[in-house]
């Protein structure tokens, strides 16, 4: 007569063959209540269940059973397909948890036998070896989104080093996770063959002696730790018990055991700061490619590096797109991508991606919002942000809690980042956006946040009013043209907040070239009469005004003068009466008096073509007098020049609003949703104005 133990090897090792896992605890519960021969009812009453949880998994585990196992069986009939496998096998005990023949200690020489739903985890694999071997961890916690291979990752490692493996599934339902007293109980009464003690304490003290005494090195791991965790990543009141099982059970010295916490979120308990963290990284391109050459799968396409990177190398996203990929495109992969790369959420997956925002949703709601929000970024043009375009979205958020917020979508993994910038994964995205409500209001709402960047700082409201009043012209450009290109300008020599040769992508918005194009193109356009000469994509440049565009040119000229005005020496020494010459020359457009001035100021040049030695020493004396001449006859003739004063705080805050709005015109320009035409021309037409406009600053009056 075959007794419990044999019966539970044979099942496991069943459920092990068809799924490549062992029975988790609510299944073993369900299959030694039928082997005793007890109710629903009774094994509810014994565990922390309720009978319909029992009953409703109680199905689900003999059709799994009953597929395991290649014929149909239940609750009543099951004994006889037992006694069947065990007649066909030859074997009366099939054990996998235990190997009497092995050593107690783990090997550093890991050979990974070849599974197909297995690939390209050697680098884990060695990592958590070298942590529990080299640096003595005695508990290790493997973080990572869902579906990235956390649980296959913890198993084939213990299943590796053949040990005796003793798992908790936390469970993935908040209303039926499991209980640590039940847990342990129950390990004690069936892997140690002993009658557990009923108080808490009490039980957890016996479980550390048994598996002090246990000659064999038990692997445990502890599944799904997220759901007894709260927005905080901390464990639930009801759940503190798993805080009492790791740091008085398993994390004692003298516990013959290592522990695998698999979770979609890091633990923040400082009690547990002991857990070695390894945040489990995506699948390579490679490992793709060796799991679809198993299944036959035409890899030689540029369709699997998009598909990889769409899915961000996600392990359960590989597996499931396989059947469709073999069953309705004859293992075409391309085929398969160029039908469905629009619809990134499906099925599984689709499942999978919802619970981790459903969960989201129900623990943290700004971080929820935070997710959704990050959708409307359209990051094929800009792969990543920076954090300024994540404060932007946090409206409803203290300032002082921003980074909190943050802080909990890295602590899950919903969001990638690296050195200060942050991005979504297509498919988180594409779920963001599928929840993200009211598009319209959200930009009019960053826009709003944006602007209060500047809230009471009143040196920069003074430069935006500036900045509001000089560009107020009558032109083919738009005043938020202008404004863009002063701005822009204003930040290069002003502020030295860019370089004079980086590209400033909000001008460009507008159709402006940049600062250094100006200068480039200007020359040629006044000079050549083939406009097919001229690069091509320098064409914008013909639909400006020929005035407008030496408007351009004579302010980036006069704040490039100014600029080596300050300087204590250059070469050539002739460039600023070169420069001051280039400005007032015969047909340009320069107001008289302001050439009058300039030429004024080049009269007290020293002449450098006759003794340099005597401008150097003029220049060392007088530059500094001369440069500011030069600025207020810019002031006075052209509104540009003015000296800000601007601290390193405030500089901070013109970097961060700057990038800001480039963000927020990426969203208008390149949005890949449906925005309305007002809101955009709105956004538009209020972009880079003072918060309330319409005074005189003191520095401009008069």
């Amino acid at each position: 007569m075959m007794d419990e133990q044999e019966a539970l090897e044979i099942v496991n090792e069943a459920i092990f063959q068809k799924e490549g896992r062992k029975l988790k605890d609510i299944e073993e519960l369900i299959f030694i209540g039928a082997f005793q021969n007890l109710t629903y009812g009774k094994i509810a009453e014994n565990s922390d269940y309720d009978e319909q949880h029992i009953k409703n998994k109680g199905a689900t585990f003999w059709n799994l059973l009953s597929e395991a196992l290649g014929e149909k069986v239940s609750k009543k009939n099951f004994l006889g397909a037992l006694e069947r496998r065990k007649s066909c096998s030859g074997k009366s005990s099939i054990s996998l948890s235990s190997n009497k023949s092995l050593p107690p200690e783990l090997t550093t020489e890991i050979n990974i036998p070849k599974k197909p739903d297995f690939v390209g985890r050697e680098e884990a694999i060695a990592h958590l070896n070298t942590l529990i071997t080299s640096r003595n961890a005695k508990i290790i916690g493997i973080y990572g989104k869902g579906g990235i291979g956390k649980t296959t990752l913890a198993r084939e490692y213990l299943q590796i080093q053949k040990l005796k493996i003793l798992e908790l599934n936390v469970g993935m339902d908040t209303e039926y996770i499991t209980s640590v007293k039940s847990w342990g109980k129950r390990q004690i009464k069936q892997q140690f063959k002993q009658q557990a003690e009923e108080k808490f304490i009490d039980m957890l003290e016996q479980l550390k002696y048994l598996l002090q005494n246990e000659k064999e090195k038990v692997g445990i791991l502890i599944d799904n730790v997220e759901t007894a965790l709260d927005e905080k990543g901390k464990f639930k009141q009801e759940h503190r018990d798993y805080i009492e099982l790791i740091t008085r059970v398993l994390n004692h010295p003298t516990v013959n055991a290592i522990t695998l916490i698999t979770c979609r979120e890091e633990i923040n308990e400082a009690k547990l700061s002991f857990i070695e963290s390894y945040p489990l990284p995506e699948l390579s391109e490679l490992a793709w490619q060796e799991f679809f050459s198993i299944f036959e799968i035409n890899i030689n396409t540029l369709a699997l590096g998009e598909i990889h990177k769409a899915y961000g190398g996600n392990a359960l996203a590989m597996k499931v797109i396989t059947h469709p990929i073999k069953t309705y495109y004859g293992g075409s992969l391309e085929d398969y991508w160029l039908d469905n790369k629009q619809f990134l959420l499906k099925g599984q997956i689709k499942d999978l991606i919802a619970s981790q925002f459903d969960r989201l949703f129900e623990h943290d709601r700004h971080a929820y919002n935070l997710l959704c929000r990050l959708g409307i970024y359209p990051y094929r043009e800009i792969p990543r942000v920076q954090k300024i375009g994540l404060s932007c979205l946090l409206w409803d958020v203290k300032k002082s809690e921003t980074m909190q917020v943050i802080e909990s979508l890295q602590r899950r993994y919903l969001i990638e980042f690296e050195a200060g910038e942050y991005w979504l994964h297509p498919v988180i995205r594409a779920e963001s956006l599928t929840r993200l409500d009211a598009l319209d209001n959200t930009l009019l709402l960053m826009k709003k946040e944006i602007d209060k960047l500047f809230a009471g700082e009143e040196k920069i409201q003074y430069f935006l009013e500036w900045l509001r009043e000089v560009t107020l012209l009558d032109s083919d450009f738009t005043p938020l043209d202008f404004r863009a290109f002063y701005l822009c300008l204003e930040y290069v020599y002003s502020f030295g907040i860019f370089e004079q040769y980086e590209f400033l992508e909000l001008a460009s918005f507008f159709g402006i070239p940049s600062i250094e194009e100006i200068g480039e193109v200007f020359w040629d356009f006044i000079t050549s009469t083939d406009v097919s000469k001229i690069d091509e994509e320098m064409k914008v440049v013909y639909e400006i005004h020929e005035y407008l565009l030496y408007d351009f040119l004579m302010d980036k000229r006069l704040y490039d003068i100014l600029e080596l005005g300050r300087c204590s020496s250059f070469d050539p020494k002739n460039y600023l009466a070169s420069q001051i010459d280039y400005l007032t020359g015969d047909g340009q457009y320069i107001d008289l008096e302001l050439k009058q001035a300039l030429q004024k100021l080049k009269s007290e040049l020293p002449d450098p073509n006759q003794k340099e030695e005597l401008f150097d020493a003029w220049w060392k004396t007088n530059s500094k007098n001369w440069a500011e001449k030069l600025r207020k006859i810019m002031i006075e003739y052209r509104e540009i020049g003015h000296d800000w004063q601007f601290n390193w705080h405030d500089r901070l805050l013109l970097e961060e609003y700057y990038h800001a709005n480039v963000l927020l015109l990426y969203c208008l320009y390149y949005c890949d949703y449906h925005l309305t035409d007002s809101v955009r021309n709105k956004i538009k037409d209020e972009l880079l104005l003072p918060k309330n406009f319409g005074y005189a600053p003191p520095l401009l009056r008069g």
